[in-house]
């Protein structure tokens, strides 16, 4: 990493990312928790905890009164008592005895002291209660014993003596489930990083000037329109509604989509300051990027502000424009560049309901597209027309999959790359990029499609409207 390379870290974009995957938050937490209480309940066994108490005092034929240094002998003594408990000899005399082995034993076994006092305590734990008694009540002896049989004292009284314990001290359902819970979200909060890291695709515009180095000309909001393309509906006459349904600059002017095309059309018009732009090829990387809805919503938005437009479909592989507006496709491109046609003005449709906007649609589909668009007959055409329109508009077929759009974009005054976000993968983005670049186009910026407005903060929508 450079010097002036660094990683900014956003708090609500991290929050978005984890609520917009809150149902992994959701599965992680639920399985997690539900199999500890599960575990916990019907699978572990219970376990009991037994325990004595014991006195540390004089021996018996010694004066009755205590001085600083028998404190400080007891003290020490019962350090020794805790070890002799662990021993070996201690594991195998309860092991012989009551049957329980050596390594359990000293798993399970614990001695503490009372602060500041001669009474110290023994406890033992075992899933049986009775044996956890049993071996508590043992210990007590031994202890006595070896208190004068090792250390060569009598100063170890029995104060209580362990009962049968009633109710377990463990396992805990709340204890196990709470971090149950913990594991679960942070094993979610893992997963959704994994996830994001390998989701290779846009997220925001920073993302596409980043990784791409291009301007970020538009970023258009994701916006409720019809299904289209792998979502469309058997019923054609739905499929037909569906398609009108997303030209939203025709239909919702004030929508936050709208407003977005309209900052695609003010942004052409600083990129056009230096150099003519008439011929515009709109393309992306992928099928579903988004590119003909940016094509046909661009073009309206530009007839909208006074511009004569003309917007040709020059996918001749999947033809979509006409459907866009509800217009006929028998007659097109196609049939001009072949000849077909005499006056290729009788195909420029002008949309009655959308003034200063034609629309050239493609025409019945050829078997050679590329040869068509790489045509002397194509080059002339958008020659002848240049100068009856401000603005000339090619939606072509995707860069990255066939060579139609390059082909375009090599004669054109400019090129709009098309990316969705968390949808165009960054390398195929680099890949059209590199294609178009090859050609020798002039790459004016890319739009940012299906941006999801909660993730970033880019627009108040709050402006006059043409």
């Amino acid at each position: 990493m450079g010097k002036n390379d660094y990683i900014e870290i956003d708090i609500r974009e991290i929050l978005i990312v984890l609520l917009k995957r809150w149902y992994l938050i959701a599965i992680c937490f639920i399985l997690a928790t539900g199999s500890s209480f599960a575990i916990t309940k019907f699978y572990l066994k219970p376990v009991y905890r037994a325990q004595t108490t014991l006195f540390l005092g004089k021996e018996s034929d010694k004066v009755a009164s205590l001085s600083i240094a028998d404190i400080q002998v007891n003290n020490q003594l019962v350090s020794d008592y805790r070890e002799l408990l662990k021993s070996n000899l201690v594991a195998e005399s309860i092991e012989k005895k009551l049957g329980v082995s050596a390594a359990k034993f000293k798993r399970s076994v614990n001695v503490q002291t009372v602060k500041d006092s001669r009474i110290f305590s023994i406890s033992y734990e075992d899933t049986d209660p009775k044996l956890a008694a049993d071996v508590v009540n043992e210990l007590a002896l031994v202890i006595k014993q070896l208190a004068s049989d090792v250390i060569q004292v009598k100063n170890v009284s029995i104060i209580d003596v362990a009962k049968v314990p009633e109710r377990p001290v463990g396992p805990s359902a709340k204890k196990n489930v709470g971090i149950a819970g913990i594991l679960g979200l942070a094993l979610a909060a893992g997963l959704i990083y994994l996830l994001e890291i390998m989701d290779y695709t846009f997220k925001k515009p920073e993302d596409v000037e980043r990784q791409m180095e291009l301007t970020v000309i538009g970023a258009v909001p994701k916006f409720e329109g019809g299904k289209r393309g792998k979502n469309e509906k058997k019923d054609s006459k739905e499929n037909e509604r569906d398609y009108l349904k997303n030209l939203i600059t025709k239909n919702d002017p004030k929508a936050p989509a709208s407003e977005a095309f309209r900052e695609i059309r003010t942004n052409l018009h600083y990129k056009s300051v230096d150099k003519e732009l008439k011929t515009i090829v709109i393309t992306s990387p992928a099928l579903g990027d988004g590119k003909t809805v940016t094509a046909v919503n661009m073009a309206v938005t530009l007839a909208k502000s006074g511009k004569k437009v003309l917007l040709i479909d020059s996918d001749l592989r999947k033809p979509k424009v006409h459907l866009y507006f509800g217009i006929p496709n028998e007659k097109g491109l196609t049939n001009i560049i072949k000849g077909d046609i005499e006056d290729k003005d009788i195909n420029v449709l002008e949309l009655k309901d959308i003034p200063n906007l034609s629309v050239i649609t493609s025409g019945p589909i050829p078997p050679n597209p590329a040869e068509i668009l790489s045509s002397n007959k194509m080059q002339n055409l958008l020659e002848d027309l240049r100068g009856n329109y401000d603005f000339i508009l090619l939606d072509t077929p995707p860069v990255g999959q066939v060579t139609d759009a390059a082909i375009l974009a090599g004669i054109a005054d400019g090129t709009i790359m098309v990316f969705a976000c968390s949808q165009t993968r960054i390398d195929m983005a680099k890949r059209a990029k590199k294609a178009l670049e090859s050609v020798g186009s002039n790459i004016l910026g890319t739009v940012l499609t299906k941006l999801d407005i909660g993730r970033a903060r880019y627009y108040s929508y709050n402006y006059e409207y043409k």
